[in-house]
């Protein structure tokens, strides 16, 4: 069954022996067993009784809490038993110039490789459409990355290659016709924003769960700043994953029609968002869940893995990379 997310507002979440039940008004809407869940996302106002959330715990399940619309408010995860050792050598990495240095390089260029290469994917299914200055583009400042000298300076050029990304997506979505003209995050102002807003939400929450498995601190982060109102570490951990797996999910939802153009309406304010209905969201949701667990070509020369093991896969790769002091091998879309 993988993730369950609720969204039934005012519902409630008991427990029944090794069952999750979902009421509403006396009436029971959902019935799940406990064994079929890895992941449980509560998504506004839901009641979880004390013994239902005892049950998670119990099974090692984690609970994501969330807006209505998908804002993380936090993870009620199981206690996986100290973590001492990994998180001090964490911590003084985490302190170590030329291990954040190196760290924030690769991270460059693994996100430079994955963006070539979903543009180049792309491209060869839709040749009609012209995307070579952009590629061109993103392989020159490619090239200098190792010149650069400071973090600040390898942001910058993060920045220069993420722009020339993004305007490759301008020309695949004005073929979709979906009046995207480039990112605008608050608040989205298209279909496109909105979908690309909202997924990065549900892989951000995806990635922070797999790095609480592992013992890491999701907080102490090596190219994001610490912020106690963010997961640092799970902010750059989660920048490997959204062109190839968040943003490739987006141009598939519109490219099958999934979405149209119908299934967004303008939020109220003076900012008048562009959201999604209710319904379209769910649907978003149950493809979301389906794109995730479904094997894929996503590593050259590998058998095919779903995203989901992906995710949980890198994670532990991460914490073996801290725990001996080694680079971490982010993940590239392969061709």
């Amino acid at each position: 069954m993988g993730s369950i997310y609720l969204q039934e507002q005012g519902s409630k979440v008991s427990r029944q022996g090794r069952r999750l039940i979902v009421t509403k008004d006396d009436q029971e809407l959902l019935s799940i067993p406990s064994h079929r869940t890895d992941r449980l996302v509560i998504m506004g106002r839901i009641q979880l009784t004390a013994s239902a959330m005892a049950l998670l715990l119990d099974r090692q399940i984690p609970v994501v809490l969330t807006t209505q619309r998908g804002q993380i408010r936090g993870t009620l995860m199981p206690s996986l038993g100290p973590h001492t050792q990994v998180r001090r050598k964490q911590y003084t990495l985490a302190a170590d110039p030329a291990f954040q240095w190196s760290f924030c390089r690769d991270l460059v260029k693994a996100r430079a490789a994955s963006a070539v290469n979903v543009i180049r994917r792309y491209g060869y299914n839709h040749p009609f459409l012209d995307l070579k200055s952009q590629i061109r583009q993103i392989l020159d400042f490619s090239a200098q990355i190792e010149a650069q000298s400071s973090i600040d300076s390898l942001r910058g050029m993060e920045g220069m290659i993420s722009r020339e990304y993004f305007a490759a997506l301008v020309v695949i979505f004005r073929h979709l016709k979906m009046n995207f003209e480039g990112r605008v995050r608050r608040p989205p102002s298209d279909p496109v924003n909105a979908c690309l807003s909202y997924v990065y939400i549900l892989l951000t929450a995806l990635a922070e769960n797999a790095l609480q498995t592992t013992g890491l601190d999701p907080f102490c982060g090596l190219m994001h700043a610490p912020n106690r109102n963010a997961p640092a570490l799970a902010l750059d951990f989660v920048e490997q994953f959204r062109q190839p797996l968040a943003d490739r999910f987006v141009m598939l939802l519109f490219n099958k029609r999934i979405l149209q153009k119908s299934d967004f309406e303008t939020g109220q304010g003076n900012l008048r968002p562009v959201l999604l209905k209710t319904a379209a969201r769910k649907r978003l949701i149950a493809e979301w869940e389906s794109f995730l667990h479904a094997p894929q070509r996503l590593i050259e020369k590998a058998q095919p893995l779903s995203p989901f093991q992906l995710i949980y896969q890198k994670a532990e790769h991460l914490e073996q990379a801290i725990r001996n002091g080694k680079p971490f091998p982010f993940y590239q879309l392969s061709l």
